[in-house]
Parts: structure tokens; C-alpha cells; sequence
């Protein structure tokens, strides 16, 4: 029996290495692998001498065996339940018990309520209180930041982005993530990408591995091919040419585990119906494009819930749609045959239907005037990636070029002007929007500085500040039913939370003004967010 015990502690001392996997795979940080080691070594778990087995499994007879088996077993599960705990301790490692945000003016846009001279409690990563400053007492050992003059809001959403899109944007997890939480944009929408990449680096994010938002995740884009028959336009696309590939492709990326199907424009018009019948009945929400063979009312009787660039729109209001569903509009047709009766009919069916509309007007702007920008001296080009800009950026800029001079520029200026005048149209009917930017494939649409952006152009387009919040607070809550658990600041929340330093409600602009994010209960203060940008830098730098 001494034999046998030696042996089974040798054999269980041996298991270092899946310790080592399973904190990799937990996206453990280095100081806390170091620690988590020593102490395993310290509790003789992982000290392994070969010498120790040598000539001792020879000598075991089956009873022996079976033994040594059935305490292995033991022994793994005990393990395996040691390094979850310990996981647990290492992504709260650097977080206070709890934090403390006196005399702060609390905004809930969702309520549109305004609240001075509060308190917000946050113990982990939920808040736990919010109540008036006057006489509050804040928690031994909390740490308290003195909120005076500064405004709280809740953490940002981007509704429509792309972090991992094949090839085309490189060094993703180190820029693209980074930069949404330093710019207060705790949670995103990815509308198109690559599962496995993206998997992982939510279970990072969610282990304090690496730094980001939440994400919900689409997966690959259901699209048809182009004039070719052969070739997709974008990568992270499942090709869907038939009823049955859609029905296919619905029920491939449900079994993989996508939060929800994206279509884009190249879908013919029966495999997009039975794509969004599969998508209900697999209880996935349905969203994306408008296909360019698909009229707009039958999205919204297909169930779609989201509608992305506003397209189909100006095609629906016009009174020549039936030349754009057969390919032969064009951008003056489209601005010389608006139907105003049929546009109001069309944007109160809209408003019936809740049927969410994620204009992207920062990648509206910046697609329409491509050629006015001046990309060579673009300010945040110190966060870009060679290979994003002179190979990615590139070739969607050459690609879009031709199309777009054809337009002259005041026909342009007119097209835009008439998508905030659309965007304003439709809000005052009851239609209900989301921020969204599109970034990173937009041309210098950076991650998180673009959803700024993005407010401002509501504003523009007629909203209040109050109601810009809300298309990236309350009412990506309200999409994606998660009203209880995120989109405002109440007791009981995930603490998602940005702290600025001047009033949004007097500018929008003031959004950037940042002096701390709080992420899933991690708090950012601005050291610290300035220092990730100093860190994206030196990453885009190195990236090839």
C-alpha cells in the first residue's frame, strides 16, 4: 500500500501540464500563473520527480489498479475544480471589493432621468446602490472616487461592427478590443466574423485575460455570390444561393452557437425567406441588409429586426422601386422620384413593426465623401496598422472609387442630407434606432472614437443629447432583452458605467471626455485609459 500511495501521488503530481493548458486557456495573467504555481508547488501538487515511478507500475496488481484509477479520477476533478476557484479569484484579482462614486450627477437616458448629488455603490462587478450623497457613508476599504462636476452614464454600445473579418484586419485583440473600452464602449454587436477567434477572446474578456467589451456575436454573414458565381465580397461569408443553403447555413451557425443570423446583399429572394423563417425557428433574431432583390416590406414581414445603413428605404420610397429591385436604379433616380405619401405609409409600417434601424452614419459620411477626406493626415492614424491601411483600406477604397465619382460631388451632399433628414423623420414617427459604425472595415472608422461620432450625427439629424444616448445605451438593452441586466444605472446592474467630465446633455461631444471607464466592475481611470492607448500605439506599430 506505501507503494501504491507513492505511485498515485507521482502520478497525480504529473498532471503540471494540463494545470498549465487550463490557465492558458482561461487567459490567465502572467502574475497570476506565477502565483497559482508557487502555490500548487507549496501544497506538493505539482512537484514531479521521475525517479519517484520508476519500476513502481510494474508492481501493481489489478485490485492496485483499479484503485490507483478511481483516485486519479479524484484527484482530476479536485483539480479541476481548484483551478475554476482560482480562476474566479484571478479575474477580480485587481478589483477592489468595491467602488465608491460620491456626488456625481447620474444620467439614465432610458428613463431620461437626470439625478445630481448621488452615490453608486459597486461591489464586483454589479452595482449595488444608488442613492443621494447627502449623509452617505461610503463602505470601509471601498475605494472612492469624488464625483463633483462630473456626469455618469451608462456604458456605450456599438451595434454594428466587424473585429475579426478574416484577413482584413490584423492584430484585432490588441487594437480594436483596447480601443472600444477606452473610449467607453463596454459592449458591441459583432454583425460578421470569425466564431473561433471571436469565442476565444470572449472568454478572455470575460477572465480578465485580455482587455474588451462584451460582445454578441453573429458569426459568418449569409451572402450570395457576385456577378461571377464564384466569389463573395467580404470574408467571415457562408455562401447561401438556394432555400436549402440558407436553411443549411441557419442551422450550421445555431449548432456553433451565434447569438444571431446576419444577411447581406447578395441573397436572392427565396433563399432569404427561408433563411429567416429557419432563423425564427431556431429562436435566433434575424437582422442585416436589405438584399438588393428583396423589397423592404417584405423584410419587415419576413420578421427582420434590425435593418442595417437604412437600406432599402430610399429604393421603398421612391416611385420607380421597381427599377432598383431589378438593378437599374441609380443614385439621381433615387433622389428625383421620392413619393412622399408612399414613404410616410412605408415609415409608419416601420414604427408598427419596431423594426430597428442602425443608419451608420459615420461610415455613411465617410463613404460618400471618400474622396474629399484627407487620408494621409488623418489624426488617429497612430492606432492603424500598416497592413489596415495600405492593403485593406486600399483595396475598399479602390473598389468604391470608380462607383462613387460617378455621382458628382452636390448630389452626394444631397444624399446625405436626406439620410438625416430620413433618420429624423423616422425617429419623430416612433421608429426605433441604434448607434452602430461599422467599424473597422469603414475607411479610418476607428473602434470606439467612431460611436462618438456616431451621437453626434444623431444630433445632427435631430435627435436631443438625451435620445442620442439612448441609440447606445437603453435601447441596445431593450434589442437585445437584456433591459434587467444592462442600459441603465440602478441597483442590480452590471456595472458598465462611463464617467465624463462635462455634461453630454449641454453638448454631445462630451461623451469624449472621459476620466474613467468601468468595465464589467474593472474600473479604467484615465492613467490607466491612457495608458492602453499608449499600448494600441506601440501595438499597431509592431503589427505587419
Amino acid at each position: 500500500m506505501a507503494e501504491f500511495r507513492l505511485l498515485l501521488l507521482s502520478v497525480v503530481r504529473r498532471t503540471t501540464s494540463w494545470f498549465i493548458a487550463s490557465m492558458i486557456w482561461m487567459g490567465l495573467p502572467a502574475n497570476t500563473t506565477i502565483g497559482l504555481l508557487a502555490l500548487l508547488q507549496r501544497m506538493g501538487v505539482l512537484r514531479y520527480d521521475p525517479a519517484m515511478t520508476k519500476g513502481n507500475a510494474s508492481r501493481l496488481n489489478n485490485r492496485s489498479r483499479e484503485m490507483l484509477w478511481k483516485s486519479l479520477r479524484a484527484a482530476l476533478l479536485l483539480s479541476a475544480c481548484l483551478v475554476i476557484g482560482l480562476c474566479a479569484m484571478a479575474q477580480t484579482e485587481n478589483v477592489p471589493a468595491q467602488i465608491v462614486i460620491t456626488h456625481v450627477t447620474v444620467i439614465n437616458p432610458g428613463a431620461s432621468s437626470v439625478r445630481p448629488d448621488s452615490a453608486v455603490v459597486i461591489t464586483r462587478d454589479h452595482i449595488t446602490s444608488v442613492s443621494g450623497a447627502a449623509g452617505f457613508e461610503a463602505p470601509k476599504n471601498a475605494r472612492v472616487i469624488d464625483g463633483r462636476g462630473q456626469y455618469l452614464i451608462p456604458g456605450l454600445w456599438d451595434m454594428h461592427v466587424h473585429s475579426a473579418f478574416g484577413d482584413w484586419f490584423p492584430g484585432g485583440r490588441d487594437i480594436i478590443l483596447p480601443l472600444f473600452i477606452a473610449n467607453g464602449v463596454t459592449g458591441v454587436r459583432d454583425m460578421g466574423g470569425d466564431i473561433p477567434v471571436l469565442f476565444a477572446w470572449r472568454r478572455q474578456i470575460a477572465a480578465g485575460g485580455i482587455i474588451g467589451p462584451r460582445m454578441v456575436i453573429s458569426g459568418p454573414m449569409l451572402d450570395g455570390y457576385l456577378a461571377d458565381g464564384k466569389s463573395l465580397r467580404f470574408p467571415s461569408s457562408i455562401a447561401v444561393t438556394t432555400p436549402a443553403s440558407a436553411v443549411a447555413a441557419v442551422d450550421s451557425l445555431k449548432a456553433q452557437g451565434v447569438d444571431f443570423i446576419k444577411v447581406q446583399s447578395e441573397v436572392p429572394d427565396d433563399a432569404y425567406h427561408a433563411a429567416a423563417a429557419e432563423a425564427h425557428k431556431q429562436g435566433l433574431p434575424f437582422v442585416g441588409h436589405v438584399p438588393d432583390k428583396v423589397r423592404l416590406e417584405e423584410t419587415v414581414a419576413a420578421g427582420q429586426k434590425s435593418i442595417e445603413h437604412l437600406m432599402g428605404i430610399f429604393e421603398a420610397c421612391s416611385g420607380e422601386e421597381d427599377k432598383f429591385i431589378s438593378g437599374k436604379g441609380d443614385l439621381k433616380l433615387m433622389l428625383t422620384s421620392h413619393d412622399e405619401q408612399k414613404c410616410d405609409a412605408l415609415i409608419r409600417l416601420l414604427a408598427k413593426s419596431q423594426t430597428w434601424q442602425v443608419p451608420t452614419l459615420a461610415w455613411q459620411r465617410g463613404g460618400t465623401f471618400l474622396d474629399q477626406r484627407d487620408l494621409k493626415h488623418q489624426p488617429l492614424d497612430k492606432y492603424v496598422p500598416a497592413y489596415w491601411r495600405d492593403v485593406t483600406w486600399r483595396r475598399f477604397t479602390d473598389e468604391m472609387m470608380p462607383d462613387l465619382l460617378k455621382d458628382p460631388l452636390a448630389l452626394r451632399q444631397e444624399y446625405f442630407a436626406r439620410n438625416l433628414q430620413m433618420v429624423g423623420t423616422m425617429h419623430r414617427a416612433g421608429v426605433p434606432f441604434m448607434a452602430g459604425t461599422d467599424t473597422a472595415p469603414g475607411v479610418y472608422i476607428m473602434p470606439g472614437f467612431s460611436l462618438h461620432d456616431e451621437l453626434a450625427n444623431f444630433v445632427e439629424a435631430g435627435f436631443t443629447p438625451m435620445e442620442a444616448l439612448q441609440t447606445a445605451t437603453s435601447n441596445p438593452a431593450k434589442f437585445l432583452n437584456a433591459e434587467s441586466t444592462f442600459g441603465s444605472i440602478e441597483a442590480g446592474m452590471i456595472a458598465d458605467l462611463v464617467l465624463l467630465s462635462a455634461n453630454p446633455l449641454d453638448d454631445i461631444h462630451n461623451t469624449q471626455k472621459i476620466s474613467a471607464v468601468i468595465a464589467n466592475g474593472r474600473l479604467f481611470d484615465r492613467a490607466e485609459l491612457d495608458q492602453i492607448l499608449k499600448q494600441v500605439e506601440a501595438s499597431a506599430k509592431q503589427q505587419k
